[in-house]
């Protein structure tokens, strides 16, 4: 009997090592990402004051309350940008989260600012994949352990390798443009796999009996496969539940079988707190996922609403200052609110387009054309007044403008670029002012990049024809003059590259600022002038023919074909009604 009894204890404590122990009650995980600055409770929002009301809820019904963000929070809209982000910090720390992923968005306000982030954020960042490639350490904890009555659960940190593509590439550089850091992203994944496997082993090691991936890294089609949530799920074995970010996909609980075949969840709160995520341990173990949208959410905590209201007193008198009026709406999103903004022109990009072109031409002579990302343009405008917080919430960035002269065929391969993901949203996705093109998305992209998603050549046929620059063919010897953010232009953002450029003016103000005094100028007329798109972005496989330009050969003449002569008539009027109206 005594041997028996031995047998049983014996083999529970060799179980329980095995296999983790359960809570004595349940253990609630509540997520948010991709906040992007969405502060406030309000109709639509459930912002954080609603996230700890809501938390407090829980709490008060007996159970374990954890909190998380899965990253993209300082960066979004005024009260990120007038404060570099510490106003977010700061209410991030009345909130008081438990655990803290970096987003590619946290290093927008260059490396120097995010270390700070690192060392005012009360709970820290978490990452197991970002390194310090001058020590080969990493630069942040790569997990943090929390113990919920005698269970551990363990929350691994993991960024995405598109931050140095997707924030600038510069603040992962030393003054040489040598990476001084890096996210451990190879292109097939093994690397970032081992590295995030032997970040749970090591939790494991440390009694951790519940393992929760943090991650900001997607699951979308646009997003980098081998570094996607699903593939990360996939590579490995022992994270019981993802939380994720970075495509602000609204997913509850997408199945997903790791590396022993065994299905884990992976879920996703959408964006700017429509939803809190939810994820429950419960006393059986059992893992569950749950979206809480603004209808659950009744109430919203009174000190931090005070707390967050005392900040926006700071600066909100300047935002308020009236610039114009429109009547319609400026939009990024197609008629059933879809976002489009990063696959096709919409007439805000136009406008924003158009300002940054005829603002630049204050600094230098004779410039040709502009281009915005569309992952610049982070929301429309409504119909009404248009004021400075409108703005400054549609180009929440600090990057500022430059001009710069390059090759026809810089540009010609820059677009290339731009148009590689379609049908696909790609923030890289170029509008253009003095500048036409047309896509061709039958012809599949030819592009190549390198491991960390920077272009390096066009491998066959090309996506982009019939470019013209003031109507006229462009030529790929000659030098433009071209004037756009230089997070793209100069320091290598969204992947391009403009190796033969000259600088010739590196800063000549923000975004924001250079289209407000744009917009402050428009008549009614020249306003309304933006109801609609202009067609400088045109899906066609038909070329127009333009007897200047040089075919493959070299020689002088027509070097295409009219397939579809309505298309083409089609094409030649949208460009020449948006050269009148300009």
């Amino acid at each position: 009997m005594k041997k028996f009894i031995l047998f049983i204890t014996l083999f529970g404590y060799l179980f329980i090592q095995s296999f983790g122990k359960n809570p004595d009650k349940d253990i609630v995980i509540l997520y948010t990402n991709d906040v992007h600055c969405a502060i406030d409770n309000d109709e639509t929002t459930i912002g954080y004051p609603g996230l700890v009301s809501y938390r407090d809820e829980i709490v008060k019904k007996g159970k374990y309350v954890a909190l998380v963000d899965a990253g993209d929070h300082v960066q979004g809209a005024a009260i990120g940008s007038i404060s570099k982000g510490d106003y977010i910090i700061d209410i991030m720390n009345e909130v008081n989260y438990d655990a803290v992923v970096p987003g590619n968005h946290e290093f927008d306000y260059g490396m120097e600012q995010f270390l700070h982030f690192t060392e005012t954020l009360d709970t820290g960042y978490i990452s197991c994949n970002f390194r310090d490639l001058k020590t080969g350490k990493l630069v942040l904890k790569p997990y943090k352990i929390k113990e919920y009555g005698d269970v551990k659960v363990a929350f691994i940190g993991i960024a995405t390798p598109e931050s140095i593509t997707k924030s600038v590439p510069g603040y992962f550089m030393d003054s040489n443009n040598k990476y001084i850091y890096d996210f451990d992203g190879d292109e097939e994944g093994v690397q970032f796999y081992a590295l995030i496997q032997q970040a749970i082993n090591d939790a494991k090691n440390e009694g951790a009996d519940f393992i929760v991936g943090v991650g900001h890294l997607g699951e979308s089609a646009d997003i980098t496969p081998a570094w996607s949530a699903q593939s990360v799920v996939a590579n490995t074995s022992g994270i019981d539940v993802f939380i994720d970010g970075h495509s602000h996909q609204v997913q509850e609980g997408l199945k997903q079988k790791n590396l022993d075949g065994k299905e884990i969840l992976i879920t996703q709160s959408g964006s700017q707190f429509k939803y809190i995520g939810k994820v429950t341990i419960s006393t059986k173990g059992k893992i569950s996922t749950e979206l809480i949208d603004r209808s659950k959410v009744s109430s919203a905590n009174k000190n931090l609403q005070d707390f967050i209201n005392a900040i926006k007193n700071k600066f909100e008198n300047a935002l308020k200052e009236v610039l114009n009026h429109v009547s319609f709406r400026l939009n990024i999103n197609d008629e059933n609110g879809s976002r489009i903004i990063r696959k096709q022109e919409t007439n805000l990009s136009n406008l924003v387009s158009d300002a940054i072109l005829n603002e630049s031409k204050k600094y230098a002579d004779n410039v040709d054309f502009s281009f915005v990302n569309g992952g610049n343009i982070r929301t429309f405008i409504d119909p009404g007044d248009i004021t400075v917080g409108n703005i400054r919430d549609v180009l929440p960035f600090n990057n500022e403008l430059c001009i710069i002269e390059v090759s026809g065929q810089t540009i010609l391969d820059a677009l290339e670029l731009s148009s590689s993901k379609y049908p696909s949203d790609f923030g890289g996705f170029l509008h253009p002012s003095g500048l036409t093109y047309a896509i061709n998305p039958d012809i599949e992209t030819s592009v190549v990049t390198d491991e960390k998603n920077i272009f390096t050549s066009v491998s066959g046929d090309r996506r982009i024809h019939s470019v013209l620059v003031n109507g006229k063919a462009i030529d790929p010897k000659k030098k433009y003059t071209v004037t756009g953010d230089n997070y793209f232009l100069i320091q290598g953002g969204d992947g391009y590259v403009f190796n033969d450029a000259t600088i010739i003016i590196k800063n000549f103000g923000l975004p924001s600022d250079v289209v407000g005094e744009y917009i402050k100028k428009l008549s009614e007329e020249e306003m309304n002038k933006y109801k609609e798109p202009q067609g400088r972005i045109v899906f066609s496989n038909v070329t127009i023919i333009d007897d200047n330009k040089l075919n493959k050969e070299g020689e002088s003449g027509a070097n295409s074909l009219i397939i579809n002569t309505k298309l083409s008539i089609i094409i030649f009027m949208a460009t020449l009604i948006f050269y009148c109206i300009m």
